[in-house]
């Protein structure tokens, strides 16, 4: 089925689990029937919930992902495209493996305590499986995605520190305006200037001085990030299809092919027997539970003041019970 173009459950999303024997046998009956030589690039798509995540991958390669209002993906799916001809030379893998993720900061989970543990989890675990990542915003959540951003950026950095280095696209959806690439230069730098905040501020924990987003991946804010319209004129049911998303959608797909034919070493497509091992060791050993980096940061700083605190208290009682007994 897979083959076939079915896609496949990688994380439940009922209990925020991989079922990783299962996720490993039919990867290696694929591998068999393929070839286990044949590679695979792997592209995920992140966001808030709501935000056209489904829809931009059924758009860009004409796939299957379920799509409706509210929690239409539960945990996430992969989709198996075989890549055929003299693009497949010319890209260096046999296959691309597309993998779409449930919303982030999703309403049904808002009152649970542990509901960052579970964002925190999906976020790394797909950015680290990913060649590609797709950081879909939502013109309407950008604050919301703050959070994710700072989930994706230590993402990075500790693929960067385990040698791998993934590269990401922001996609801006929703944007009304025509010329939004060339009016949001602002915009971009002012991004730009958040990342950079956010990458030095997990560089802390990981305890990595002077580091920027910019060494943690190649990124150019005018290639890097795409402005898309909204996929209706007005509103549905009875909204028109809006053509310049289709247009949009086909442009940012012609930019990931140019991304492939460019990709360096650190960014080159697994063997799925590579993928999979990669994928146990990540869901196994490298999923971390902090909120994002600031919460973890201002947890240690927390953590160092008590300890100041604990020591003055430690030295009056101290002095207090030598003045006591003299």
């Amino acid at each position: 089925l897979l083959l076939d173009g079915f896609p496949l459950e990688l994380i439940d999303g009922d209990v925020s689990n991989v079922p990783v024997l299962w996720i490993t046998a039919v990867l290696r009956a694929v591998a068999e029937k393929v070839g286990r030589a044949s590679r695979v690039f792997v592209l995920t798509v992140i966001g808030v919930q709501s935000t056209g995540k489904s829809t931009l991958l059924n758009t860009m390669f004409c796939l299957r992902f379920a799509v409706s209002s509210g929690r239409c993906t539960r945990g996430a799916y992969m989709q198996l495209m075989k890549v055929t001809g003299s693009l497949a030379e010319e890209l260096g893998c046999d296959f691309i493996l597309v993998i779409d993720t449930e919303g982030l900061r999703a309403p049904e989970f808002a009152t649970l305590t542990d509901s960052y543990e579970h964002d925190n989890e999906l976020a790394t675990f797909v950015v680290g499986l990913s060649n590609v990542t797709l950081v879909n915003i939502s013109m309407e959540s950008i604050a919301e995605m703050k959070d994710i951003l700072q989930i994706v950026v230590h993402s990075l950095l500790r693929m960067k520190l385990a040698g791998k280095r993934p590269k990401c696209i922001f996609v801006h959806q929703n944007v009304g305006d025509v010329s939004a690439h060339e009016q949001n230069l602002r915009g971009r730098q002012k991004l730009l200037g958040q990342l950079d905040k956010m990458t030095e501020a997990a560089a802390k924990l990981e305890k990595v001085e002077g580091v920027t987003f910019r060494d943690v991946m190649d990124y150019d804010a005018d290639k890097d990030n795409w402005y898309i319209p909204g996929l209706w004129q007005g509103t549905p049911p009875m909204a028109a299809v809006n053509t310049g998303y289709s247009e949009h959608v086909f442009h940012l797909k012609k930019s990931l092919i140019q991304c492939l034919l460019k990709g360096k070493p650190d960014q080159g497509a697994f063997t799925i027997p590579d993928f999979t091992k990669w994928m146990t060791g990540l869901w196994e050993h490298f999923i971390f539970s902090f909120q994002n980096s600031l919460f973890a940061e201002a947890y240690n700083q927390l953590s160092v003041k008590y300890k100041d605190w604990e020591w003055e208290l430690r030295k009056f009682t101290h002095s207090w019970g030598n003045e006591a007994e003299n």
